[in-house]
C-alpha cells in the first residue's frame, strides 16, 4: 500500500509563532500607529480584527500586507523542528510521495522553504491559495483524489486534526506534533 505523507508547515516542521507576531506587531504599528501585545500564542488576522475592531476593511487588508512584508526580516525568530526533518529527508530519500499543505500564503512559505533550503524535499506543495473554497484536508482527497485511509498526517492543531478527522482521515494515520 503506497502511502502519502502530508506535512503541515506552520509550528509544525518550522515554528513560526514568534516571527509571525512580530511582523503583526510592527505592521499594526506602521499601519495605524497602534501597540499589539503579544499574550502568547499566534496572531491570527482575526486576532487583529477583535483587538482594534474600529479597523476599517483597507486598514485590515494594509495591516495583512504589512505583516506579510515583514515576515522574511523575522525568519531568523523560527526554528525548524529537526525530528520532523530527519523524517522528512528519510521519506524524500526513499521516493516516498511528501506533500506540503498548508494554509500559509504560497509567496511566504516558499521564502521560508528557501530560507531552510527545504523545499527540494517535497514532491508537491500545496498553499492557501490552492484551495481557498474548502479545507486543505478535503483538497487532499477531493482534489488531489488521495485516499483518506493511505495518508499519513503531520499536524500540530488539534483543531486541524479534527477538520482532517471529519473530512476523512483516519484518525490512527494523524501524528500529532508539538
Amino acid at each position: 500500500m503506497q502511502m502519502n505523507y502530508i506535512f503541515d508547515l506552520d509550528n509544525t516542521l518550522i515554528y513560526s509563532d514568534a516571527a509571525n507576531n512580530l511582523a503583526y506587531k510592527e505592521a499594526v504599528r506602521n499601519v495605524v500607529n497602534g501597540d499589539l501585545r503579544i499574550d502568547g500564542g499566534r496572531i491570527t488576522r482575526g486576532d487583529i480584527a477583535a483587538r482594534f475592531p474600529k479597523l476599517s476593511v483597507a486598514q485590515l487588508s494594509k495591516i495583512i500586507a504589512a505583516k506579510e512584508s515583514l515576515y522574511p526580516q523575522y525568519f531568523d525568530r523560527t526554528l525548524l523542528n529537526p525530528a520532523l526533518l530527519s523524517i522528512l529527508k528519510q521519506l524524500a530519500a526513499n521516493q516516498k510521495r511528501t506533500i506540503l499543505l498548508t494554509y500559509g500564503g504560497k509567496n511566504r512559505t516558499l521564502q521560508l522553504l528557501e530560507y531552510y533550503g527545504i523545499g527540494k524535499y517535497f514532491s508537491e506543495k500545496y498553499f492557501k491559495e490552492d484551495f481557498s473554497t474548502m479545507s486543505k484536508y478535503k483538497f487532499a482527497t477531493d482534489v488531489l483524489e488521495l485516499n483518506s485511509r493511505k495518508i499519513v498526517l503531520f499536524e500540530n492543531e488539534t483543531e486541524g486534526q479534527r477538520e482532517a478527522v471529519s473530512d476523512g482521515f483516519s484518525a490512527h494515520n494523524i501524528i500529532k506534533i508539538v
